[in-house]
């Protein structure tokens, strides 16, 4: 694994110590997700910060921060570099966002979507990835998994106004925010019209900017969309696929198997016991 894939770290907040870096870090900036547990304060720029627990803390590079009170806190610490995570536009527009960089918020706080022992069970999934020898799935498990942390704080701000109103009017940047529309409203309207209006632009402008960017239309955009976001639960959770339909959006599990199906190949419960075999990591 070359250096930038493992400038990465995912520790439980009980073993972090202030002021102690990762044996990768020399200066680079530090993107730092806090997923507490229970109730925390937070000390930053001369500030107190009161946070509850179950939340997303998102603080941006050249933040430093400490932890204050006398309990133990119970949750993990989440933080990389820009060179580990940017792979894509769609990476660089999530990781430039307001979730780090919000001109009137020191940090970004955001009530997780996801409960504590579902939230817990996918962190030690990839702690049990990234400690295994299977160098070659590390990095992208890592990613993957912090790209489905982005995006729950993404879904719970209100960036619909900020992303349809967008300065960069390129075609690359139309379609970063589409990308970023879809994965926030994808388990309500999975309709192209829907997101085109939400951009101000045609059904069928909004294609032919896919067909130039991705080679696909929007339609088959957003199937790619939420077929990734499908195949993250199967493969990183332990939720059954009833339960996986219903937070994908699906109003019958039927058609649910029949969407992973058509475009994996494979109905889900193949899919997770093949992708667990291949990566030797399997959820208790």
């Amino acid at each position: 694994m070359d250096s930038k894939a493992a400038e990465f770290e995912i520790i439980p907040l009980k073993e972090w110590q202030q002021q102690r870096f990762p044996h990768w870090y020399h200066g680079q900036d530090l993107f730092t997700i806090l997923v507490p547990f229970d109730d925390i304060e937070i000390r930053l720029a001369n500030d107190s910060f009161c946070m509850e627990g179950n939340t997303l803390i998102f603080i941006g590079p050249t933040k430093d921060f400490t932890l204050r009170g006398s309990g133990t806190p119970n949750g993990y610490l989440i933080r990389f570099t820009s060179r580990f995570y940017e792979r894509s536009a769609l990476d660089r527009t999530l990781i430039n966002s307001g979730l780090f960089f919000d001109s009137e918020r020191l940090l970004k706080v955001v009530k997780s979507r996801i409960k504590q022992e579902e939230m817990e069970m996918q962190i030690m999934g990839n702690i049990q990835g990234y400690q295994s020898r299977n160098a070659a799935m590390t990095s992208l498990i890592v990613h993957n998994f912090i790209e489905s942390v982005l995006l729950q704080g993404i879904w719970e701000t209100d960036f619909d106004k900020e992303l349809s109103r967008g300065t960069d009017s390129t075609v690359q940047g139309m379609a970063n925010r589409f990308s970023i529309l879809v994965h926030k409203h994808y388990k309500e309207n999975c309709n192209v019209k829907f997101y085109a209006d939400k951009l101000h632009i045609t059904p069928r402008k909004l294609t032919n900017l896919c067909t130039e960017v991705w080679n696909k239309t929007a339609k088959n955009a957003i199937i790619d969309i939420v077929l990734k976001e499908a195949l993250r639960y199967i493969e990183h959770t332990d939720l059954s696929i009833s339960q996986i339909s219903y937070e994908m959006g699906f109003s019958e599990e039927s058609n649910f198997r029949h969407f992973i199906k058509k475009h994996s190949g494979s109905n889900p419960l193949q899919y997770r016991d093949r992708i667990r075999k291949a990566s030797g990591i399997y959820m208790h």
